[in-house]
């Protein structure tokens, strides 16, 4: 049976209790520049009025260790560019296994592409986001096909260091010559906090219709933790432990990532 897998494409959430930390009379959630200096003259979106914004762009690379009747490690690049409340992403992987002979194979995985909206109104975060998976990996570790995805995902802040977080997710699934795919609709919720200035956790559990006929849903628990060493750079740890009979048993993510603006 193939055993499906998927990115979590890493969505950095913030608090958004007003917060001015460079007193430039625009809420951090809404500053572009947030490190403008005291004297410098700032436009709405808190960028010096004198300079131009060119954006912000996030790079990471990382590891993805699946473990099941085998191991399994996917070897994962992620890029996301943002200016003022879009988002543009990509996201695509290599996979390495054993075999039964313990010999390691190689595989590509799929691109992951998707465009997002940010919008946040007094205590609510909503980002809106449509892509598109182009079917470039091996057939064993992906159905061979594009999809076609739209989902949303919400954060309301609790208390000035906790968030509410969930998000709803449909794709369309491309069939097969040989297999019609249901088009699963997933969802997920938790709790996020923010134990100090550098120190995020989320603790969130994920449920999403099969794509085999007769199957049952898949579903999991996972618990997130990022950690800015600087203002640029930043690492990501997770792990998730599956529910269901097709899911990885266990699965930890790995990730060193930094901003560009």
């Amino acid at each position: 049976m193939i055993r499906l897998y998927s990115f979590v494409l890493l969505i950095a959430v913030q608090l958004h209790a007003f917060e001015d930390d460079d007193i430039d009379g625009v809420e951090n959630s809404q500053d572009l520049c947030p490190n403008t200096s005291f004297e410098d003259t700032v436009d709405e979106n808190g960028c010096p009025e004198n300079k131009d914004y060119w954006g912000k762009l996030t790079l990471s690379i990382g590891s993805d260790i699946n473990f099941d009747d085998t191991t399994t490690n996917d070897y994962n690049f992620y890029s996301n560019y943002n200016y003022n409340n879009w988002d543009f992403s990509l996201n695509s992987s290599q996979q390495s296994s054993l075999d039964t002979n313990n010999k390691e194979r190689q595989s590509s995985g799929d691109l992951y592409l998707s465009t997002s909206y940010s919008k946040s109104i007094d205590k609510l975060y909503t980002q809106m986001s449509l892509g598109s998976k182009i079917a470039t990996g091996d057939e064993e570790v992906s159905t061979g096909e594009n999809d076609y995805f739209a989902n949303i995902n919400l954060s309301y802040t609790l208390t000035t260091n906790m968030v509410a977080l969930s998000s709803l997710s449909y794709t369309s699934t491309g069939d097969s010559n040989e297999t019609t795919y249901n088009n699963p609709l997933s969802y997920s919720f938790g709790i996020g906090y923010m134990l100090n200035d550098k120190l995020y956790s989320s603790l969130s559990y994920q449920r999403s219709d099969s794509i085999y006929e007769d199957t049952e849903d898949y579903q999991s628990i996972s618990l997130f933790n990022s950690y800015n060493f600087t203002e640029k750079f930043f690492g990501t740890l997770s792990y998730t432990k599956g529910l269901d009979n097709l899911s990885y048993d266990q699965s930890i993510s790995i990730r060193l990532g930094v901003n560009f603006e």
